[in-house]
């Protein structure tokens, strides 16, 4: 009866092993199957962010070439779009947020930067923006080699994602995707709010004098405060604001410059490399850039936004005349953070809108426009501002309020009463922004 038994709980004991392995050995095909489907559905994400940043460089080439409004749009819509999705694609994937940064940056980058061309179109390009739009070629050029070593190296089986190890930063740059944070992403220059502004007519911020080229080249030189000779013409380019472009050699950098035919202002600025080792921070670069904007004759004026990414300090300014901030007179002023020296200017707004406006009085008061502010929005200061809109110039109050966590500005027409825009601001790790 005893060895029955235990033959009993020895066929028992048998039984239970076979149904653990098979249970082991189920639950692990499971999990490979599971882990099949999630690399399956990585790559495809993978794939798909490949295809669309071909399309990207595609349509950017295709944009630099384009001389149909029209055309142009559809391809810097294109642009925009595809960007947008390829920086949603690589935030999905469990890689190094720290080795990612850049790449992911560059393609959020480039949606806002086509989009704030969409109003002109490429057939009005200036030489500033095509010049950005070949450095961001470049980057995408970089990124999208890094995007088809990755696909080759997840075809070949040599490559596999992994949760949690992949998202660690240690050796990170040993592997074929996120080695694209030694890419040189370039920095961009941003307007803020209310970039989008067409302006209308003749330039009103132009000076009378028509300048020569040798004339333009003086200009240039003196606008950096080194001597001519390290200054030399390049070409000439059109548009609403006719210019002569000119190159300035300084000792450890060299800048290229649009000086308008017509009052031999700069209208834009740009250096050929941003490789600055970060030494200032926010204030000063604030200090500085307002010393500067002062040497150069803008007047007051008053800071709109910023952006410090790598090494560089990107300033937004708007001019304020009778306590009224004046956004359609816009400049951006770039700073290299190792020195705080200007090595970027885009003053196109400013020279297009910029003159002394006859009657900047509202007609309600703060309080009657609050009146047309939402009880939901927590106010938090106020003050008047003229903003471009539908072609126009608008008087508004603008209300600085939190709703729901985030900061909102909201703008009420000074004369009606009537709301006329909302901006959301967005803080990024690099400065505030405008939505």
């Amino acid at each position: 009866m005893q060895k029955k038994h235990h033959i009993f709980l020895y066929s028992l004991l048998s039984l239970c092993v076979v149904l653990g392995a098979a249970w082991a050995m189920e639950a692990e095909r499971g999990e490979r199957r599971a882990d099949e489907a999630l690399q399956a559905s990585w790559r495809g994400t993978l794939l798909g962010a490949l295809t669309q940043m071909q399309r990207v460089r595609l349509n950017i080439d295709k944009a630099m070439i384009s001389a149909d409004a029209g055309q142009s749009a559809r391809l810097l819509s294109r642009i925009s779009s595809d960007a947008a999705a390829v920086q949603a694609g690589l935030s999905a994937l469990p890689l190094s947020q720290n080795a990612m940064a850049g790449a992911v940056k560059l393609c959020g980058q480039l949606s806002d930067y086509a989009d704030s061309l969409l109003p002109r179109g490429a057939d009005s390009l200036s030489p500033g923006d095509a010049q950005t739009l070949a450095r961001l070629s470049d980057a995408c050029d970089q990124l999208l080699a890094a995007l088809q070593r990755a696909d080759g190296q997840m075809t070949a089986g040599k490559l596999a994602f992994g949760v949690g190890a992949f998202l660690e930063d240690e050796d990170s740059v040993s592997r074929p995707l996120e080695s694209a944070a030694d890419i040189d992403y370039p920095t961009l220059i941003y307007d803020g709010p209310f970039s989008d502004v067409i302006s209308e007519g003749d330039p009103r911020g132009l000076g009378g004098e028509t300048l020569t080229r040798e004339e333009a080249v003086r200009r240039a030189a003196d606008f950096l405060d080194t001597d001519a000779q390290n200054a030399a013409f390049t070409q000439e380019s059109g548009g609403s604001i006719p210019a002569y472009d000119v190159q300035v050699d300084l000792p450890d950098i060299t800048l290229h410059l649009a000086v308008t035919r017509q009052g031999g202002d700069i209208l834009w600025m740009f250096p050929e490399n941003a490789d600055f080792e970060a030494r200032y921070g926010l204030e000063e670069c604030k200090a500085a850039a307002q010393r500067f904007l002062a040497a150069h004759g803008y007047g007051p004026m008053e800071l709109t936004f910023w952006q410090i990414y790598g090494g560089m300090a990107t300033l937004s300014y708007a001019a304020v005349q009778q306590g009224v901030l004046l956004y359609p007179d816009l400049v951006k002023v770039q700073l290299r953070l190792d020195t705080l020296a200007a090595v970027g200017l885009e003053a196109r707004h400013y020279l297009s809108s910029h003159t002394r406006r006859a009657d900047l009085s509202p007609r309600i008061s703060r309080e009657e426009a609050q009146a047309a502010v939402s009880d939901r929005l927590q106010v938090t200061g106020a003050r008047l501002c003229l903003i471009p809109l539908n072609r126009q110039e608008i008087l508004c109050w603008q209300f600085t309020g939190d709703y729901n966590g985030q900061t909102y500005y909201v703008y009420i027409d000074a004369a009606t009463g009537r709301q006329r825009d909302i901006q959301r601001l967005v803080t990024t790790g690099s400065g505030p922004k405008a939505e």
